[in-house]
């Protein structure tokens, strides 16, 4: 009976694990283009469309900022988790994880500082 228990324990609590941490982005993400909002984060004002999005399906990825473009990867974690590995440094770092949040036609982005910033799907 207890080798029993153990072997549900085996196949079942990884089944769980699998499956409690699905990523909210798959299906909304890839293969989709973003434009930022007017914002204000840390005392700058922001204006619409500086910054820009594309999560390519395959993966890989571009952040405009400005006339400059990120690129890299991206890869989705369990529930808003999203990270961005890129090719090069931005903000001192290559990696960035992020919670997004896709809702309809906006998606949130918050960075591990809590700075938040909206975009809106593109055509």
């Amino acid at each position: 009976m207890r080798s029993r228990h153990a072997l549900h324990l085996i196949l079942f609590v990884p089944l769980l694990f699998i499956l409690g941490c699905s990523s909210n982005n798959k299906g909304k993400i890839e293969g989709t283009k973003w434009s930022s909002q007017a914002a204000t984060v840390k005392g700058k004002s922001i204006p619409a469309g500086v910054l820009q999005l594309e999560f390519r399906s395959d993966g890989s990825m571009v952040y405009g900022v400005g006339p400059q473009a990120y690129t890299g990867r991206y890869s989705l974690g369990a529930g808003d988790s999203v990270t961005l590995n890129l090719d090069q440094d931005l903000a001192g770092r290559k990696v960035h994880s992020e919670r997004i949040s896709i809702s309809g036609d906006l998606l949130t982005m918050t960075d591990s500082d809590g700075t938040q910033l909206t975009f809106k799907k593109m055509p």
